[in-house]
C-alpha cells in the first residue's frame, strides 16, 4: 500500500509514544505492591494509582496492535523492496541479521521465564515457611500465607486469644499499631516490619495473651 510521507510519519509518531507510555506502566506495574496492599496503603507511582495504570496498560496494548498493523500494512511493499535488495547484495548479512533477532527474541523469552519463576519459587517458598512457638502444650505457628488471607482477630481466635487483648501486647510490647480486623499482611507494611520478625512477634504475643501476660 502506498501511503503518504505525512501518514507513515503521523503512525511513527505515535507508535513511538505509545511504546514509551507501555514501557512506563510496565515499570510501574512491575514495582506496585500486591492489589489489596496497593488500594491500602494508596500506593501511586507518578500520582497515579495501581488500577489507573493496568487500564492504561491494557487500553494501550490494544492501541499498538493495531497501530503495528497499519504500520505493516503501509509499509509491507517498501519492507519487502529493502529485504529484497539487500538479499541480492549480501545473504549472508539478510540471514545473520534475522538470526540475530531470532536468538534476541528467544534470549528474551526464557530470561523472562526465569526471572518469573524464581519470583513465584521465592514467594512460595516464603509462603510456606513458618515460625513455631509452643506453649501449654499447644503449638502456634505462624506462616506467609496466614498474613496474607488472615486478619488480627481471625488469627486470635484461631488461638483462643482475645483479639483486643493481642492488640494490647503489640503496642505495649513491640510498638506495633494493629486494629483486630486488619489483614496482617498490612499490619506489616503499615508498621514496615521485617516478615520473618513480624512471624515470630505474632508467636510471641498469642503465647503472651495465652498466658495473660502483657
Amino acid at each position: 500500500m502506498k501511503a503518504p510521507a505525512w501518514l507513515r510519519g503521523a503512525v511513527d509518531l505515535v507508535l513511538t509514544v505509545v511504546f514509551i507510555l507501555i514501557a512506563v506502566s510496565g515499570i510501574a506495574l512491575y514495582q506496585a505492591p500486591s492489589g489489596r496492599i496497593a488500594d491500602a496503603i494508596g500506593w501511586t507511582f507518578l500520582g497515579v494509582t495501581k488500577d489507573t495504570w493496568e487500564t492504561v496498560h491494557t487500553y494501550l496494548g490494544f492501541v499498538m496492535i493495531g497501530l503495528v498493523a497499519v504500520h505493516l500494512i503501509i509499509g509491507f511493499n517498501s519492507m519487502v523492496v529493502m529485504l529484497k535488495s539487500a538479499f541480492k547484495k549480501s545473504r549472508v548479512k539478510v540471514a545473520g541479521s534475522l538470526i540475530l533477532i531470532s536468538l534476541v527474541l528467544v534470549g528474551g523469552y526464557f530470561a523472562f521465564a526465569a526471572l518469573t519463576a524464581e519470583e513465584e519459587t521465592t514467594s512460595e517458598t516464603t509462603s510456606s515457611e513458618g515460625i513455631s512457638v509452643t506453649v501449654d502444650n499447644t503449638t502456634i505457628e505462624i506462616t506467609g500465607s496466614m498474613l496474607k488471607s488472615l486478619t488480627l482477630e481471625q488469627l486470635a481466635e484461631m488461638y483462643d486469644v482475645d483479639p483486643q487483648k493481642l492488640v494490647e501486647i503489640l503496642k505495649a510490647d513491640y510498638n506495633i499499631e494493629a486494629q483486630p480486623d486488619q489483614l496482617l499482611e498490612m499490619v506489616e507494611v503499615n508498621n514496615e516490619l521485617d516478615r520473618e520478625q513480624f512471624k515470630e512477634i505474632l508467636a510471641e504475643a498469642i503465647a503472651k495473651a495465652k498466658q495473660g501476660g502483657g
